[in-house]
């Protein structure tokens, strides 16, 4: 078997995710960069269309309802990925191909129906659907990541993955927030579309494992390599429960559905505090967002994903929640502070230090309680708890503003934060991804 094994990966000469660190390196970065751009799309820039163009907080909340439902049922698109694929293409990068496809072939089919901001029920619809599709991409992704990153990578691999995220979702938010402004959705649509098929179309050219086929009609076969140990639903389910269920996944969930919650508060209030407040324009507004993401990228490449390697993600969690404290609250303490565009800025940029380090260590912390021989379905549950949080905020939203406005919205969104890195004294100092039935 190792002589076979051997002569497979002789028999090509392209090179392939499990084999060389720095490419995986590379390829993450690029693919998340991919996940990023329509993300940019239907999480930030659609929503702040919506608001410039007068149309109501319930609008925008049930907008970004519709951006996350998606990702709280990544688990079902897990569940699938681990009991069907095609393996002479590797275990999931068809699901990753297919999806991008989708998502290019979205964007060209919203610019050529140019639905007007008044059409909500369409623009929902399409919302929806290109979350779906960039939900199920991101399920591949990780997975494949799972699957092939040893656990001493983890720490950097997610840094360099989450610096192309945040990167993808910058150029989706600024580029989509411009085009509307000034040439309208269709022209929007295109430009994206043209900008996203570049990193996407790396995935079409790396294997996950040497000798495998690049695409259906190329040459290849089933990497010996690839070992499948649960190929039944019933086996899949069983081993994605018994790893939810453990005590410290469990402390995980905590975190992860509180973290979700702050999170999208934050990013929804910072578009209404910026457009309705201080009187921004959408792409003013979206060029700062994308300016300040691309420095939070630099960050976590250069140095969020070796902190969390050298520190561990479970210390990073709680400081960078305790941190988030006075680097949220100070702004909301008097509302005079409101009326000067430097003040905002300056308490964005800061306050995104804490906010993107505890992303980046609640990541490494879900791969590593997820179980490996179903690695799809349980970190999508992982992530889907996590957008169960956007969906809870969306509605939490309107009564946060009635009841007390911006100071009401960002101070919730402080003290959740707050809560979730308080959590992580629960957590074991060191997280391994081990197998569903271990102990």
């Amino acid at each position: 078997m190792k002589k076979v094994a051997a002569q497979w990966r002789e028999s090509s000469s392209l090179p392939a995710f499990a084999d060389h660190p720095k490419l995986r390196l590379l390829l993450g970065t690029l693919l998340y960069l991919a996940q990023g751009f329509p993300q940019g799309i239907f999480f930030f820039a659609l929503p702040a269309w919506l608001i410039a163009n007068e149309q109501s907080t319930e609008v925008v909340a049930m907008a970004v309802a519709a951006a996350s439902l998606p990702w709280s049922f990544k688990f079902l698109a897990g569940l699938f990925m681990d009991r069907f694929s095609w393996l002479p293409m590797g275990r999931r990068r068809p699901w990753l191909v297919g999806s991008q496809t989708g998502i290019f072939a979205m964007l060209i089919v919203v610019a050529i129906l140019d639905p007007l901001p008044g059409h909500t029920v369409m623009i929902i619809a399409i919302i929806l659907t290109l979350s779906t599709l960039t939900a199920v991409q991101d399920v591949a992704l990780d997975a494949l990541v799972v699957d092939l990153t040893p656990n001493e990578e983890m720490g950097r691999m997610n840094g360099f993955m989450f610096g192309g995220k945040v990167f993808g979702i910058a150029g989706g938010m600024a580029i989509t927030s411009y085009l509307l402004e000034h040439y309208g959705l269709s022209t929007a649509m295109i430009g994206m579309a043209a900008f996203f098929i570049i990193p996407a179309g790396v995935g079409a050219a790396i294997r996950e494992r040497q000798g495998e086929k690049l695409l259906p009609w190329t040459n290849g076969q089933r990497s010996p390599d690839l070992v499948i140990e649960a190929e039944n639903w019933l086996a899949i389910l069983a081993a994605t429960l018994r790893n939810l269920f453990k005590p410290q996944s469990l402390v995980v969930v905590a975190v992860l559905l509180t973290y979700g919650i702050h999170q999208s508060l934050n990013d929804t209030t910072n578009s209404l505090f910026a457009i309705r407040q201080l009187g921004w324009t959408q792409s003013e507004f979206a060029s700062f967002a994308a300016i300040s993401n691309v420095v939070a990228g630099i960050f976590c490449i250069t140095f969020g994903g070796w902190a969390v390697d050298r520190f561990g993600a479970k210390r990073i969690s709680f400081w960078s929640g305790i941190v988030a404290v006075p680097a949220m609250g100070w702004y909301l303490i008097d509302t005079t502070l409101w009326n000067d565009d430097r003040l905002f800025i300056l308490w964005y940029a800061f306050k995104s230090i804490p906010y993107f380090l505890f992303y980046l260590a609640n990541l490494v912390l879900a791969m590593r309680v997820t179980a490996q021989e179903v690695a799809a379905t349980s970190f999508a549950l992982f992530m889907a708890i996590s957008t169960i949080g956007f969906t809870i905020a969306a509605t939490i939203l309107p009564f946060l503003e009635d009841f007390g406005g911006y100071q009401a919205m960002f101070g919730a969104s402080t003290a959740l934060i707050l809560v979730a890195g308080l959590m992580t004294i629960f957590l074991k100092a060191n997280l391994t991804v081990l197998p569903a039935d271990s102990a």
